[in-house]
This record gives C-alpha cells, sequence and structure tokens, in this order.
C-alpha cells in the first residue's frame, strides 16, 4: 500500500493520457491475504441475500450490507480520508465524499452467463443527492483463466470503436471519474463454470457540486449499444428507473413478482 501513496505522480501521469478516457489501472494494489479472505466472503454469500438483476441490459449480483468483515476492512480503507486524496490527486476530483452505504457499490457478482451492457453510471445519490463523480473498482478473481471473460470495456461517448478492455485480474483496481460521456460494462457474457463467479468491490465516491461537462461533450442515455448490437438496448427499462427510485427489499419482491410472471408466461408457450 505505501507503494502506491509513492506513485501518486506517475499515476496521474498515466490516467491524463489514458483512452479512451482518463481512467489508471493499477496492478497489485492491496496486499493479497486480504483480497483472498474478500473473495473468499463474498463467495460464501447466500444468493438470497443479494440484490439479483436479470434483464436484457444486466444480469449480476450485488449487495452492500452485511459484508464480512475483511470486505468491510477493504471498503473503509479506501473510503479513508488519507485514499481520497490520493484519488483526488490521480484524478483531479477534489472534496470527494464517501458513501456509508456503498448504494449501488458494495460486492458485484457475475454468475455463468451474467454480463453488464455498456453504459454511462447514475450522477445523483438516491438518498443523499450528492452527485456521483469517481468510481473503484477491484477485481478478486484469483486463477481466472482468459476462456472465462468477463472483461471490462471502456468506450468512447461514440461508440465508434472499443477503446480498451481490461482483463478482470486479481488484485487489480480501476480508477476513473464517471460522468455522461464514460462508457463502460462487461457487454459478453461471462463463461466461467458453474460454481465460479466473476467477483468484484465497488466504491463510489461523490461532491457536493455538480461537474461542469466540457464543451461539445456528447452524453448518452443510460445505455449504449456497440456497432452491430440491437439500439433497443439504448432505451431505459422500467427496470433501471425502479432500481434508482425504490428501497431494495421492495424492489427484490417487485422483480420476484416479474420474474413469476415470466415463467408462467414462457411455460405457455408452444
Amino acid at each position: 500500500m505505501s507503494g502506491l501513496f509513492a506513485r501518486v505522480d506517475s499515476l496521474r501521469d498515466e490516467y491524463v493520457v489514458a483512452k479512451p478516457w482518463p481512467h489508471i489501472v493499477v496492478n497489485d494494489a492491496f496486499p493479497e491475504r486480504l483480497l483472498d479472505m474478500v473473495a473468499a466472503e463474498c463467495t460464501a454469500l447466500q444468493e438470497a441475500r443479494l440484490i439479483t438483476t436479470n434483464t436484457d441490459c444486466l444480469v449480476k449480483q450485488e449487495i452492500s450490507d452485511g459484508l464480512g468483515p475483511a470486505t468491510q476492512h477493504l471498503l473503509n480503507l479506501v473510503d479513508s480520508p488519507r485514499f481520497r486524496e490520493l484519488i483526488s490527486a490521480v484524478t483531479g476530483v477534489r472534496d470527494l465524499l464517501c458513501d456509508p452505504t456503498h448504494k449501488f457499490a458494495g460486492v458485484h457478482r457475475t454468475p455463468p452467463g451474467g454480463f453488464t451492457k455498456i453504459h454511462r453510471d447514475f450522477e445523483v445519490h438516491p438518498t443523499t443527492g450528492l452527485f456521483h463523480r469517481v468510481n473503484l473498482l477491484v477485481y478478486l478473481n484469483r486463477d481466472w483463466p482468459e476462456a472465462y471473460g468477463g472483461s471490462l470495456e471502456l468506450w468512447p461517448a461514440d461508440m465508434s470503436a472499443l477503446g480498451c478492455r481490461i482483463f478482470p485480474r486479481f488484485n487489480t483496481m480501476i480508477l476513473w471519474e464517471t460522468h455522461g460521456a464514460t462508457l463502460h460494462g462487461l457487454p459478453d457474457p461471462v463463461t466461467c463454470p458453474p460454481g465460479r463467479m466473476r467477483l468484484s468491490v465497488a466504491s463510489y465516491y461523490y461532491t457536493t457540486t455538480r461537474r461542469v461537462a466540457a464543451s461539445g461533450e456528447r452524453r448518452v442515455r443510460y445505455w449504449a449499444a456497440r456497432p452491430g448490437e440491437d439500439q433497443v438496448i439504448e432505451r431505459m427499462c422500467w427496470q433501471d428507473h425502479l432500481r434508482t427510485l425504490i428501497p431494495d427489499p421492495l424492489y427484490n419482491v417487485l422483480r420476484a413478482a416479474r420474474d413469476r410472471i415470466s415463467g408462467v408466461r414462457r411455460s405457455k408457450e408452444p
């Protein structure tokens, strides 16, 4: 960890020139023993406790409360004032605040066949009203061969061509300022075998003031289609609206009802 803080200037230099938009990828950022414990806790989480989403744009599981001690320790570490100062020094976004509830962040699990289509992130925290400014991801996938897939894709706002692809290697940290033009996702289904999942821990950072968009900056809707993909995914679905507006317990009830109805309809199909 001390080496990470000693590299602030070089990390900043790498960050500002990264394509398709500023970001940084740091390998071996955290103690391996800690991340092994975090990975074990994330894997052991009972599926019934997680928020599971299964739509045309998103198939994943997430949870931000009741986390294990190692996972909470990692989140406390990246949310600490000192670590936020490092993030500010790298990204240039000052006066960052953390979210103790880790709404939409925390543990993310992508099961076999899971994916997240290319998208931009939400801009305003639904409870605090703070402005979402920076994303931090830490991957927990030890012994994860390339055949399993799961790479994060970064795209420019015009979706003209893939900007870069980041493999979810164990102990890889990714950091970027998020806004309407920083399109990213895990668009291709994960191909790991049953019993394995793509694991990550996320923390999001906020400010009290809204980011000022650059001149001519293109904004997109929530989802974005890659070249050759059906443009229908760019229509923000009702599940996305519900996900941002209602409490997690009620969302889970509505999601379960939707899945039951869909199951009945499928069983009646010839």
